[in-house]
């Protein structure tokens, strides 16, 4: 990586389960001056070396006079919270901030599935009305998280009950990244000298610990536990009962059952889940590495268990 440019940066959404290692990496820096931005009512605590900022959202003038004087604005808000970022977007470009990363940090936003599901189709608009406003974005990509999902059973593998279902279909290889590599692969960016941070401007940086399978993830998963195949329940579901499974629950109401569907997407061939060719670039220039898949695997069997 090339020489690290120090810049001040304001966070909104530090506390939350992805702004925590963000903000972490951006920390170990030290290079950078770092302003987290929180709700007036929020009991979220951070880091002494972060400076803090608390107010209404709907505030303008607060939200202006917070964001006054930064370079960049990280918005890493909850999945409910997205359309909070119009009012701080638009603080943005009166504060005279450079570049917004958006909440983004999901899947490639040019993959052939990115229009299907409104998860990422709704994200659009917040990267157009930065434009529109004269600033720049950088949507960060890093498909899901692979820790947090493998945590929830979200791969098609439930660890706690040794069941998995390998779905018959849905065989390709895929990128993932760790929630931590997330973290340090936005402090690497941001840590790019201006020349070499305008390349990704109004474009994605493409993050990724692992380009993997479904089998190679439940292969680690048996060597975590220290079993035998033999110990898991493992079914073969078809991918296309399985997804018109999940679409009729949507259909019945329940909306976040689309997420079965949305996972298996990405296990697809040719349907941008693996977008490996310009992660490696990417990691080229931001000089990160692809991690141990088993230890990462060992770890969450661990936090499991420490759970029970």
């Amino acid at each position: 990586m090339s020489t690290i440019q120090g810049r001040r940066i304001a966070i909104v959404g530090g506390s939350g389960t992805i702004g925590t290692h963000t903000l972490t990496a951006l920390l170990e820096d030290k290079s950078h001056t770092i302003t987290t931005i929180s709700r007036a009512d929020s009991n979220a605590t951070f880091p002494l070396q972060s400076r803090g900022k608390k107010g209404d959202y709907t505030d303008e003038s607060f939200l202006v006079s917070a964001l006054t004087g930064h370079d960049i604005l990280i918005i890493q808000l909850g999945i409910s919270s997205t359309d909070q970022q119009t009012p701080l977007i638009k603080a943005a470009a009166k504060a005279g901030v450079r570049y917004i990363l958006p909440t983004e940090f999901g899947s490639d936003i040019y993959a052939p599935f990115a229009k299907v599901f409104p998860i990422m189709s709704s994200k659009k608009q917040y990267r157009d009305l930065t434009e529109e406003l004269g600033m720049s974005w950088i949507a960060v990509v890093n498909n899901p998280w692979f820790d947090w999902s493998l945590k929830g059973g979200l791969w098609g593998i439930d660890i706690a009950n040794q069941k998995a279902s390998l779905y018959v279909g849905a065989e390709g290889r895929f990128n993932t990244t760790t929630l931590k590599q997330v973290g340090e692969g936005v402090a690497a960016l941001l840590s790019l000298p201006d020349g070499e941070l305008e390349k990704y401007k109004n474009s994605p940086v493409y993050l990724s610990s692992f380009c993997i399978t479904q089998r190679e993830i439940l292969d680690s998963a048996i060597r975590a536990t220290g079993t035998k195949e033999s110990d898991w329940d493992i079914t073969t579901p078809a991918v296309d009962e399985v997804i018109a499974e999940a679409r009729a629950e949507v259909a019945k109401g329940n909306h976040m059952a689309f997420i079965k569907e949305f996972y298996i997407t990405h296990m697809r061939e040719g349907t941008g889940g693996n977008y490996q060719e310009k992660a490696a670039k990417d990691a080229e220039v931001l000089g990160l590495k692809e991690g141990s898949l088993d230890e990462v695997v060992k770890a969450v069997v661990q936090e499991l268990a420490d759970v029970k």
